[in-house]
C-alpha cells in the first residue's frame, strides 16, 4: 500500500485548497496550551465543510469510533461508517489509520497523509488532514478532512490505455523543509511503459527517477522539479537508446496538484525526417554557395537566415524609402483598429499629409534630393508620433497618413498643427551642404459612428483637397455633420 505521512509544510503539500483553509481555522481556535477546543472548532467547520469531514472518538479498548462521516466521503467510498470502528476496516488500512490518529493525538498537532485506496474501485488516492481536539470535559476527538485526489474510473482507464501517447502521473516527495527531493509514479499507462523500455511492467508506486530512464538525466529532473515548485508547464525533448536504436521523446510537463502530469510522445520519425530535411537543406545551401564568391559568404548567409526572414516580413509591411508602414500594411492595421473600436465613434482620427510643391524639389534639385526630403519628413513624423497607438504610413510619393487612436477632433487638429509648426521651425536636410524649407497641406477627419476606413479616408482626402485648393500650407477639417449632410 502506498502512503505518505507528514507533519511539516502541510499547506504546501495539500492537493485541495481546503487543506490550507482548515489549517488556518484550526490554528485560530488553539488555546494558550496549544489545545484546540472541539466545541468551537466543530461549530466553525462542520456547517461549512461537514460533507468532507469525519469525526472520530477514541474508545476505551484503544479503538476509534466514527461519530460523523461526511456525505461526500461516503459517496466516494461507497459506505457510511458512522457508528463503526476503525478496526472494522481491512487490517492494513485499519492499522495505518489508527497509527496516524494515535500520533496526531500524542503530538497534539495536525497530520497530513496520502494513501492509495485498497477497498474501493473508483478512487486511486486519498488525502487526509488529521486535526486533534479536546472537549471541555477533557475527551479527545479527531476531526479529519478526507477527499479523493485521483479518480480511476473505467472511462479514464480506457482513454489512458488507448492513448497513442504515454501518460505518467507523478507525486512529489518532499524533505522536512518542504523541498522536492524525489517523485513516485501514481499512474502510468501501457504506452508510457513501452516508451520507457519496460513493456508489461507495473510501474505504479515505483520511484520515478529509477523507473523513467529520462529522469536519470539531472538536467531533465531539475526542470521537472522546477515545474512542480513553480506550478509552471514545460516541454522537453530527449532521446533514449535501447535495443541498439534511438527513440526521441517529446515530454509535455504539466503541474497536477503536488506533482506532475507527463505526456510522452514518440517523435522519432519526425526527428529523423527533420534531420533528413536539414541535411538536404545543408546540401542545397552548399550547392548555392559554390556559385557565390566564397564559402565565408555562404556561412554568413546561413547564419543570418532567420534575420533575413524577419527583414523580409518587415519589408513586406514597410515603405523601403522611409521605413514607415506602406499603404497595404497601413490599411490592414487601420481596419483592425476600427474593427476593434466597434460601431461607436471610438475617438479615432485620420490625418492625411501632402507635401506642397514637391515636384519643384525634384525638378530643381534632382530625385535624390526629393528622396532625402521624403526620408527627413518621415523621420519628423516618427519623432512626433511615438505612441504605439498611432499608425504612421506613406501612401506613395509625397503623401502620408497618420491614424490616431483615442483622439477626438480637438486632439487631431492639435497633432496636425504640431506637424505644421515642426516644418515651419526647421529645414529638411538634403545633403551636408543643403537643407530645404518645405510646407505641407493636411486633411483631418474623425470617425463617425459605424464608419468604415474607406469612408473616413474619403472625408480626410476631401479636407486635404480643400486645403490645397485654398492655397496650400493649410489644414482642412472634415466637419462630420456637414459632410454627412
Amino acid at each position: 500500500m502506498y502512503y505518505e505521512v507528514h507533519s511539516e509544510n502541510i499547506a504546501a503539500r495539500g492537493h485541495a485548497p481546503l487543506v490550507a483553509e482548515l489549517l488556518a481555522r484550526f490554528a485560530s481556535h488553539a488555546g494558550e496550551d496549544g489545545i484546540v477546543s472541539y466545541e468551537s472548532f466543530a461549530a466553525d467547520v462542520l456547517p461549512a465543510f461537514g460533507e468532507d469531514l469525519m469525526v472520530l472518538e477514541p474508545t476505551a479498548d484503544g479503538d476509534y469510533l466514527w461519530t460523523h462521516y461526511g456525505r461526500e466521503i461516503a459517496r466516494y467510498a461507497g459506505i457510511d461508517r458512522r457508528g463503526h470502528k476503525v478496526s472494522d476496516m481491512l487490517p492494513d488500512m485499519a492499522r495505518f489509520t489508527a497509527d496516524c490518529l494515535d500520533r496526531a493525538l500524542a503530538e497534539n498537532r495536525p497530520l497530513y497523509t496520502v494513501r492509495r485506496s485498497i477497498d474501493t474501485a473508483r478512487v486511486g488516492l486519498w488525502e487526509r488532514l488529521i486535526l486533534p481536539t479536546a472537549t471541555r470535559g477533557g475527551r479527545r476527538h479527531v476531526v479529519v478532512f478526507s477527499r479523493p485526489m485521483q479518480f480511476r474510473e473505467d472511462l479514464l482507464d480506457v482513454v489512458l490505455e488507448a492513448s497513442p501517447s504515454g501518460i505518467v502521473v507523478l507525486r512529489a516527495l518532499r524533505d522536512a523543509e518542504g523541498h522536492v527531493e524525489d517523485a513516485v509514479i501514481i499512474n502510468v499507462n501501457r504506452r508510457a511503459a513501452e516508451l520507457c523500455g519496460q513493456p508489461g511492467v507495473d510501474l505504479h508506486d515505483s520511484d520515478a527517477r529509477t523507473s523513467l530512464p529520462f529522469l536519470a538525466d539531472p538536467a531533465i529532473w531539475r526542470r521537472c522539479r522546477h515545474a512542480i515548485e513553480l506550478k509552471r508547464g514545460d516541454t522537453i525533448e530527449t532521446s533514449l537508446t535501447r535495443n541498439g536504436g534511438t527513440t526521441w521523446l517529446r515530454i509535455a510537463v504539466a503541474p497536477l496538484g503536488d506533482g506532475l502530469l507527463l505526456t510522452l510522445t514518440d517523435i522519432t520519425d519526425l526527428t529523423i525526417a527533420n534531420q533528413t530535411l536539414q541535411l538536404r537543406a545543408a546540401t542545397l545551401a552548399l550547392e548555392i554557395g559554390r556559385e557565390r564568391a566564397t564559402r565565408r559568404a555562404l556561412s554568413e548567409e546561413i547564419g543570418q537566415r532567420e534575420e533575413r526572414e524577419r527583414e523580409l516580413r518587415r519589408l513586406a509591411e514597410t515603405d523601403p524609402l522611409t521605413a514607415l508602414l506602406n499603404r497595404r500594411s497601413f490599411m490592414e492595421k487601420a481596419n483592425a483598429a476600427i474593427a476593434a473600436a466597434g460601431s461607436e465613434a471610438g475617438r479615432i482620427a485620420l490625418v492625411i499629409v501632402d507635401l506642397d510643391h514637391f515636384k519643384q524639389v525634384n525638378d530643381n534639385h534632382g530625385h535624390a534630393a526629393g528622396d532625402a526630403v521624403i526620408r527627413a519628413f518621415a523621420d519628423l513624423l516618427l519623432g512626433l508620433f511615438r505612441s504605439e497607438h498611432n499608425l504612421v504610413g506613406r501612401f506613395g510619393g509625397e503623401e502620408f497618413a497618420i491614424l490616431l487612436q483615442d483622439c477626438d477632433l480637438s486632439c487631431a487638429t492639435a497633432e496636425a498643427r504640431n506637424i505644421q509648426e515642426a516644418l515651419a521651425a526647421r529645414s529638411l536636410p538634403v545633403s551636408e551642404t543643403l537643407a530645404l524649407k518645405v510646407t505641407a497641406s493636411l486633411g483631418v477627419a474623425t470617425r463617425l459612428p459605424g464608419e468604415e476606413l474607406s469612408a473616413l479616408m474619403a472625408r480626410a482626402d476631401q479636407a486635404l483637397y480643400r486645403a490645397k485648393n485654398e492655397g496650400r500650407n493649410r489644414m482642412g477639417i472634415a466637419v462630420p455633420r456637414a459632410v454627412a449632410a
